[in-house]
């Protein structure tokens, strides 16, 4: 058992240096970390408060992790990535439990249900996640959990928060709060959030649409008592008029509900039992004339989706001979429906996707040992996924595309579409303790993802992908095999008392790598031709391989003076052809420095992303510029309970695109169709919370 614990700034503000302890999520054991002012990195995990960041999208603070970024499609459309992979790649756990996303283009991507005033942390599992963390996990996998308070005294008391935060780039304003009562052993809680904004500027125009409506709430109860502890809760999502300029339509009304139920409990004397349950239900509205540059009446389109589901983990702990074992298993069950209109036809209507049915069912096992300074790990999964379409079809389309179209629905309907994979995961881990400043980690895995049902279902060439936002239509592919990614990463930490440093390396080979490669299918094609003036892509099995690096490090220059900074790169290409992968972060890092002093903080930051010119070929992936941000922020707490915050992003007001923001596909917007979408200009952005 290894603990370790350091002072260390990094790019969030708080109003004091902070020491805390990690606990890993399937051994318990404690693990060196370095506390950040908001944020901490161990070897193998790194974590933010992201209640203590001036942001609206909450996948925004993956950029300040080692290895990780975010996908933007909009301001609260944020796809999270890690070394290279991202989408349903990445697994996403809210209060340990997977959200089902309702729409076919990831508008509402797990990380837009953890509105961030009120989430306590966000968790990125550093290298190759263990096999219990969720049920696929192939590209990594991110925890978040709300903030609903700490258990208090033998007594009753009432605690919370309140709080407003406002930017000037587009008038975006978040208000929030939280209400507990509490004693040693019962809390409940009430938590809120509201986020509103209008259109966000670049240098070079305003991107329209870009707005934002999303209200968040929460409550919860909590129960713990020797070793049982138990979590009951129910929440909300409410997206209204928010717009996606990357995607071809935005989003008119996102409704969730979630409700849920995380427990652990000590059964006789050594077996620790934890499970988790959870289900929602997502209706989702968007359509392409309300909130950008309306069509002509004819192309009018509107989608209905809907996603609900539940998910479940059971897992038992117990040691054996001297190993740590757990045994689980889990599952997550998945029901999608998608009807595209037109409001000005009645008579026009495609079943997009008609009772979809992706099932996923897995059992895993996991063994430890620690001997004096070396610690083993191995776990293996067996998984079995099902997914099953209804039948398509659609009306009110005239002549030779009706023709095709309606050739193509017989096609889909008449083939099978009640489809299988079996797999076996495996992860090894080894960690060596060279002192109590060093340690060194080896890790190889083999993980499997079995296709999305967009990728298999999407019959008709349209561009319902995930959120790839590429610009591009395309059609599913019903024969699409499991990918296999076999991965090793290698890395170590070294912690002094007044620097660290924890870089780590890999490499992943990924056979049957799912991407668009130019279709065969000639209706489709037709159709595509027909629609857009362009040929459609069809999810293609290829082989893949991505490595890279990446590094957090720290100086400690005096008591109140800390250097710090992150870097990241991966770098991706197809192995069957000469090809790069689509939408992968360039080379970047941050540097900062930190002054903190009695109840004020302030922080100097450079951000710097390389020119990304390996681009995907097969979509026409557009090269982007390097650039360079510099950007300012501070935090005041003249009393214990009240904390004043301040921000500028974009100090020097640059124009640059993010090689991750999506192609603009919403006319009238002063970004022409078809360029990369723009960075904000500089923002001023303020808050002030008040705590008791």
């Amino acid at each position: 058992m290894i603990r370790f614990r350091q002072t260390f700034a990094l790019t969030a503000i708080s109003s004091m240096f902070c020491l805390a302890e990690a606990t890993d999520n399937a051994g318990d054991e404690e693990l060196e970390e370095i506390i950040v002012v908001g944020r901490s990195i161990v070897t193998s995990s790194s974590r933010i408060e992201v209640e203590r960041e001036i942001l609206v999208d909450t996948a925004t603070v993956l950029k300040d992790i080692p290895g990780a970024n975010v996908n933007s499609n909009g301001q609260i459309t944020g796809i999270a990535q890690y070394r290279g992979m991202y989408g349903d790649r990445v697994s996403v756990n809210v209060d340990g439990l997977g959200i089902v996303s309702g729409g076919p283009n990831a508008m509402d991507a797990p990380l837009s249900y953890v509105s961030p005033m009120i989430t306590e942390e966000l968790v990125v599992h550093r290298g190759i996640p263990r096999v219990s963390s969720a049920t696929e996990t192939i590209g990594g996998h991110v925890d978040t959990s709300l903030s609903r308070g700490e258990f208090g005294d033998a007594e009753f008391g009432l605690s919370g928060f309140v709080g407003a935060r406002y930017s000037t780039n587009g008038d975006v304003g978040t208000t929030a709060g939280r209400l507990t009562l509490t004693n040693a052993e019962h809390r409940i809680s009430v938590i809120g959030e509201n986020d509103q904004g209008n259109d966000i500027s670049t240098p070079e125009g305003r991107i329209r649409p870009s707005q934002l409506d999303r209200e968040r709430y929460d409550v919860s109860y909590a129960f713990q008592r020797q070793d049982t502890n138990l979590l009951v809760f129910a929440g909300q999502l409410d997206t209204a008029d928010t717009g996606t300029p990357a995607l071809p339509m935005d989003i008119r009304f996102i409704e969730t509900d979630m409700v849920g139920t995380n427990f652990a409990t000590l059964i006789g004397s050594d077996i620790f039992l934890h499970g988790h349950v959870g289900y929602n239900d997502v209706a989702h509205l968007m359509d392409n004339f309300s909130l950008r540059q309306a069509p002509l009446p004819a192309m009018y389109r509107q989608n209905l989706a809907s996603g609900s589901g539940y998910n479940f983990n059971l897992s038992g702990r117990f040691e054996l001979q001297g190993f740590d074992i757990r045994v689980g298993v889990d599952g997550v069950f998945a029901k999608h429906d998608s009807v595209i209109t037109n409001p000005n036809n009645p008579m026009f209507r495609v079943d997009n996707f008609t009772n979809i049915d992706r099932e996923v069912r897995g059992v895993f096992a996991e063994w430890q040992r620690v001997n004096n300074s070396n610690v083993f790990e191995f776990g293996v999964r067996y998984n079995r996924v099902e997914a099953r379409a209804g039948l398509v079809g659609a009306t009110g389309m005239m002549g030779m595309m009706a023709t095709n179209v309606g050739n193509l629905a017989a096609a889909f309907n008449s083939a099978n579409r009640d489809l299988r994979w079996n797999s076996v995961d495996a992860v090894a881990k080894y960690r060596k303790t060279l002192s109590d400043q060093t340690e060194w980690t080896l890790e190889i895995g083999t993980k499997s993802r079995a296709p999305a049902y967009q990728e298999l279902f999407l019959w008709l060439p349209l561009q319902a992908t995930g959120g790839l936002a590429d610009g591009r239509t395309y059609i599913g592919n019903l024969a699409l095999d499991s990918e296999r990614c076999n991965e090793i990463v290698i890395g170590f930490s070294t912690n002094g008392t007044r620097y660290g440093l924890s870089p780590q390396v890999f490499f992943k080979r990924v056979q049957n790598y799912i991407q668009g490669a130019p279709s065969a299918n000639a209706l489709a094609n037709s159709v595509s031709m027909m629609m857009t003036g362009a040929a459609p892509l069809q999810f293609q099995n290829v082989d893949a391989e991505i490595w890279g690096f990446d590094l957090a490090w720290r100086i400690e220059l005096s008591d109140r003076l800390l250097l710090d900074g992150i870097g990241s790169y991966a770098r991706g290409k197809r192995t069957d052809i000469v090809d790069d992968l689509y939408r992968l972060a360039p080379l970047n890092g941050s540097i900062g420095l930190t002054y903190h002093k009695d109840e004020w903080t302030i922080k100097a930051e450079l951000v710097g992303y390389a020119k990304q010119n390996a681009v995907a070929a097969y979509n026409g992936e557009v090269e982007t510029n390097g650039y360079w941000l510099t950007g300012l922020a501070g935090t005041w707490n003249p009393l214990p309970e009240l904390r004043f915050e301040a921000r500028i992003d974009n100090l020097w007001d640059e124009s640059y695109q993010d090689h991750l923001a999506g192609v603009n596909r919403a006319a009238g917007s002063d970004i022409p169709v078809g360029d990369r979408l723009y960075g904000p200009e500089r923002t001023i952005s303020a808050g002030i919370i008040y705590s008791f």
